[in-house]
């Protein structure tokens, strides 16, 4: 029996424990998230529904073999160096942050400095709703191999791909080029569209040039996407960047498909706009005349 904590509280865990709560072989989920001393207790209720414990001290994590944490990308080094201290010979620490191997590597050597337990990392390859815990997550490092095995066996879905650090992550950002660039893509032929007053037109010709595709959903999907996470999704195509300047590529698609998703963000996010919002009412607000100058000027 398995005993697993979290490190962080958000979305893709939440989703996660709510599966690995009626997973056979999982005798205890734990988790620490900063927001669990919130009074409202929102967070707290959110972890006991799923039949997660809820750690008052990020010290409680040394009671579980397998540590995932799922932090903002920001905070990946810092709570590794909270965490390490805590952690003890035979626990396996897997950051399955959207990080790059830069940041991985250096979440590594942040937990190496403690001494206590394994790391290897992980990238989530897909959004974790509707998946749960069988979002494809690739691993790397030296018992990666190991802990893909073990985490399947509890209902997960890990693929190991190699025993160095930043395998796994190079996949996850290198991909998010292709992934987030047809992001930008539409955002930025949409919106010339809708101010042209030829958006269906442009949906159509699109449609007889890439059949099987329905864009229309697809458009829908990722500008909304843009509008409900487009913070995050700009954080990860930095990271992208810096993935790409490290292995010798100049990131010029990766800055401006941020630049793109960072101002549309801010756009939609000035908008009253309920999720699931469809392209039409997400285009209208990209196409407003009054932010012209916003986009004119990078969004500064």
């Amino acid at each position: 029996m398995t005993i697993i904590a979290f490190i962080g509280f958000g979305e893709a865990a939440q989703a996660i424990a709510a599966d690995l709560n009626k997973a056979d072989g999982v005798s205890r989920l734990l988790a620490y998230d900063l927001r669990f001393a919130n009074a409202a207790g929102d967070l707290q209720e959110a972890a006991l529904a799923r039949g997660v414990e809820p750690l008052a001290d990020i010290a409680g994590i040394g009671e579980a073999e397998i540590v995932l944490s799922l932090v903002v990308g920001a905070a990946a080094i810092p709570v590794a160096r909270s965490a390490a201290p805590h952690l003890r010979e035979g626990q396996v620490y897997v950051d399955l942050n959207s990080i790059g191997p830069q940041a991985k590597a250096q979440v590594g050597e942040a937990l190496a400095k403690a001494g206590g337990g394994a790391f290897v990392e992980g990238a989530v390859m897909a959004r974790v709703p509707p998946f749960g815990s069988r979002v494809p997550i690739l691993t790397a490092g030296r018992c990666a191999a190991d802990v893909a095995e073990r985490l399947n066996a509890i209902g997960m879905c890990c693929e190991a791909v190699g025993e160095r650090i930043g395998q796994a992550s190079a996949v996850k950002m290198i991909r998010s080029v292709m992934i987030k660039g047809v992001e930008a893509l539409l955002i930025e032929s949409l919106t010339a569209a809708e101010r042209a007053g030829v958006t269906e037109r442009i949906l159509e010709s699109i449609t007889e040039t890439f059949p099987g595709i329905d864009w229309r959903e697809t458009a829908t999907y990722y500008i909304g996407r843009t509008h409900q996470h487009g913070a995050r999704r700009v954080t990860e195509m930095n990271e992208s960047a810096e993935t790409l300047r490290g292995l010798g590529v100049e990131p010029v698609l990766s800055n401006a498909i941020a630049a793109t998703i960072a101002n549309a963000h801010a756009r939609l996010a000035s908008a009253v706009l309920p999720p699931n919002t469809h392209y039409e009412a997400l285009l209208h607000v990209l196409a407003q005349d009054s932010v012209a100058a916003m986009v004119s000027d990078g969004g500064r």
